[in-house]
């Protein structure tokens, strides 16, 4: 019936993947997070792909980001970090999208009105990180924070958080992908 509507309607019939691909979508963690997924033989079978979108153009064009709500809401927020995991599985039709947001180091902007942007004022580095299953809807969305340790290298730090933020996401995946799976004891 999907193909005769599919037919009459030109409309192609999106399908999702049950396995648990996974695609990404990362800001703060700048590839760290499929460069960790990657890193396991086989890695092919599941991870889809991944895109950096770190500026704010970026997240617009290539994942469709809303990105007056983000300005608004200090762009590392849940919900934008949902909209870059929502907009991974789509892109590369995975079951499971995840996407980081956050500032990796302390960050001070003066607000100004006739460019649209908040003011912001990051004391301590932190993420977002979101698990979104396209197939049940059900997302994970944690936070993490981070103190800066001003007698570390700025670089040191960037590393550390990306590092960090990076081998929790793979922990979510997994966590959830084995308390997901559903297995048959005869």
């Amino acid at each position: 019936m999907s193909n005769l509507l599919n037919y009459i309607f030109k409309a192609p019939v999106e399908t999702i993947d049950l396995e648990y691909t996974i695609a990404t979508a990362e800001s703060v963690t700048a590839g760290a997070l499929a460069n960790v997924l990657c890193s396991e033989p086989g890695a092919s079978k599941y991870f889809k792909g991944g895109v950096v979108a770190y500026s704010i153009a970026s997240k617009k064009e290539i994942l469709g980001i809303d990105i007056a709500y983000a300005e608004k809401n200090n762009f590392a927020n849940p919900f934008t970090t949902a909209e870059m995991a929502k907009a991974a599985c789509k892109m590369f039709k995975a079951r499971i999208g995840m996407a980081t947001t956050g500032y990796s180091l302390p960050f001070y902007r003066d607000e100004n009105k006739e460019k649209g942007e908040c003011a912001l004022a990051i004391d301590h580095p932190y993420a977002y990180i979101c698990l979104h299953d396209r197939l049940t809807g059900h997302e994970i969305i944690q936070k993490v924070d981070f103190v800066f340790d001003k007698t570390q290298s700025v670089e040191r730090q960037r590393a550390y958080v990306q590092a960090k933020v990076s081998l929790e996401g793979k922990r979510i995946y997994m966590e959830y992908k084995l308390s997901n799976s559903v297995s048959v004891v005869m």
